[in-house]
């Protein structure tokens, strides 16, 4: 297997981006992939297009009172339709794309997070039409986790914002706990859709960045 694209996950604090920066500095046949950002005039034409193909599948699904799509969401969806097509275009072979926040996490975030329609069993076809979409565009799944005890920590001791960061330690366990599983159902959706999706777990309790890149270094040349 020729390996193309990696995504890293895990729940906040996991060490995800330091991940990311470790690995961009260990070898040149590795970048970093970000998706097209909404906020950039050189994106308007991907996100209007996209925007435009899942508007009738959207408004299909939304017959009812329930929350609105956030225009933060729309744009995600907009993403998850267009971006495997952008990303065939920029595959290099001797390039790995490594993916911080790729096709898992926003899914995920959508699929569990967002709008109640979107959960419907009528939404059922819009998600596998989506995945579809992603079938055999991702090579590899980096999930990174550690003890809560020290996630807790890494969310409260750093500047970076998150939404449990001044909650209290059982309501930070509790959204950890439900990170978890939401997440794990959407690798089981993707494994289900890839038999040959390669799935890497590390422990960050006790693996530094650098180890667990080397590995993965190694990984990648061993694909």
């Amino acid at each position: 297997m020729v390996l193309r694209i990696v995504e890293i996950v895990g729940p906040a604090g996991a060490g995800k981006t330091t991940l990311c920066h470790a690995l961009n500095r260990c070898s040149e046949s590795i970048r970093l992939g970000n998706f097209p950002d909404v906020r950039k005039l050189s994106a308007v034409p991907f996100f209007i297009g996209n925007g435009l193909k899942i508007s009738p599948y959207l408004l299909n699904l939304h017959q009812h009172n329930g929350r609105k799509l956030l225009r933060r969401e729309f744009a995600w969806l907009s993403i998850l339709y267009g971006w495997p097509v952008v990303l065939k275009k920029e595959l290099n072979n001797q390039k790995v794309i490594i993916l911080d926040q790729g096709p898992i996490y926003l899914l995920t975030e959508l699929k569990e997070f967002g709008p109640e329609y979107l959960r419907e069993e009528k939404a059922g076809k819009f998600w596998l039409d989506l995945y579809s979409r992603w079938a055999g565009m991702l090579d590899m799944i980096v999930w990174l986790d550690a003890a809560d005890v020290i996630l807790l920590d890494r969310i409260r001791s750093r500047s970076k914002e998150h939404v449990v960061k001044n909650e209290s330690v059982q309501a930070t366990f509790e959204f950890l706990a439900s990170f978890r599983k939401a997440y794990e159902r959407t690798i089981s959706n993707f494994e289900s859709n890839q038999s040959n999706l390669k799935i890497l777990r590390f422990d960050t309790s006790h693996r530094s960045p650098e180890g667990i890149a080397s590995q993965l270094i190694f990984e990648f040349g061993s694909t």
